[in-house]
């Protein structure tokens, strides 16, 4: 099973999309502005998104490709997360006023959109995937999502800082043999990435030192501007490079299943 990079960007710019990858044709991992990389017959084969959280970098593009399909779709589009996320969605976002309630579209019988709740730390399954939602450290909650399939494991995260309660688990469960994480600032910029709850280098480097195994660490949400910077930095890291790193590009195909 393959997952494909749509957009890997922690910010706006040009051949800058923002963050949304594809999993298998028809689930998304988040939904940045990455899915305008989709025709509109890829748009109407995807089933579901997980949602790790409601920032905008991670949900516009899902929003607007709502409207673009809203007459081609014959059954509702599903997005699953936890409820404190899925409550920004629809108070803030889905509501009329910021945009369309697509839960409510064409009609309240057979909208385009469904909210599906997800219980944190309990394992659920979607098509045939069993999936596990852990919290994770962010100014908003934000998640980060295992994914298996028989004796195969990733972990996809949201955006997050320091985080304990995610190692632990993969720690637990000794069989996680990918994950896909945010690094979004150079060390120089430590401040800012703790204030807003992202990582920078040092602090990526330093939780990753809860591992207590190896796994290919792919990285993600480079803030535009620092990608060359991040690049030299990691590679300068002996602790990330003892982790197999890989740094996600728009386009990229990566085994996951």
């Amino acid at each position: 099973m393959q997952l494909r990079v749509l957009g890997a960007s922690g910010g706006f710019a040009h051949n800058c999309a923002t963050t949304s990858f594809l999993l298998d044709e028809h689930i998304l991992l988040d939904g940045g502005t990455g899915v305008s990389d989709l025709s509109l017959e890829q748009m109407y084969k995807l089933d579901a998104m997980l949602l790790t959280h409601a920032h905008l970098d991670h949900i516009a593009g899902v929003a607007l490709m709502l409207a673009s399909v809203i007459d081609k779709r014959s059954e509702p589009f599903k997005i699953y997360a936890p409820a404190v996320v899925l409550n920004v969605l629809k108070t803030h976002i889905f509501n009329w006023q910021v945009w369309p309630d697509f839960s409510q579209l064409p009609s309240a019988s057979q909208p385009i959109l469904q909210f599906c709740e997800v219980e944190p730390n309990q394992p659920f399954k979607l098509f045939g995937l069993e999936v596990e939602a852990v919290a994770l450290t962010h100014t908003v909650p934000s998640f980060a999502y295992i994914l298996s399939l028989d004796d195969k494991r990733f972990c996809f995260c949201g955006d997050t800082a320091a985080t304990q309660a995610l190692w632990s688990r993969i720690n637990a469960l000794k069989g996680v043999e990918k994950i896909f994480i945010e690094l979004s600032f150079p060390a120089s910029h430590s401040a800012i990435a703790k204030v807003s709850g992202h990582y920078d280098v040092g602090a990526l480097a330093t939780d990753l030192v809860q591992l207590e195994y190896s796994l290919d660490l792919h990285i993600m949400h480079a803030k535009p501007g620092y990608e060359q910077q991040l690049l030299e930095e990691v590679a300068k890291s002996e602790r990330l490079q003892n982790l197999n790193v890989k740094h996600c590009r728009a386009g990229d195909r990566i085994t996951v299943l």
